[in-house]
């Protein structure tokens, strides 16, 4: 009886470890996300776009090699952006293309 409570003690242990380090992980997100905002607030009547501008919001940038796909040229790019990472928009469907 005594090796099952040990047992149960360290497995709850464990449990308050792992939620302990997952409420972390989302303080950090919600942080994040709050800086993110009040940067695309500052910005919101841009008019022209700088460096500056650029530097704020993303930290890096992958350019992938140059392809050939059904015979045209297409390069790849990546966008890191500060505070949230990196986005992927969802994809345009086609009615979204013709409205």
């Amino acid at each position: 009886m005594s090796a099952n409570y040990e047992e149960e003690q360290r497995t709850l242990g464990d449990r308050v470890n792992e939620l302990k380090r997952l409420i972390d992980s989302e303080k950090e997100n919600s942080i994040n996300v709050d800086r993110f905002l009040s940067l695309v607030r500052k910005y919101t009547d841009v008019k022209e776009l700088t460096a500056e501008i650029i530097r704020e919001f993303v930290e890096k940038i992958y350019v992938h090699q140059m392809e050939r796909i059904d015979g045209q040229k297409v390069q790849r790019i990546r966008i890191v952006w500060n505070c949230i990472g990196e986005f992927t928009p969802p994809a345009i469907t086609e009615k979204e293309k013709s409205a």
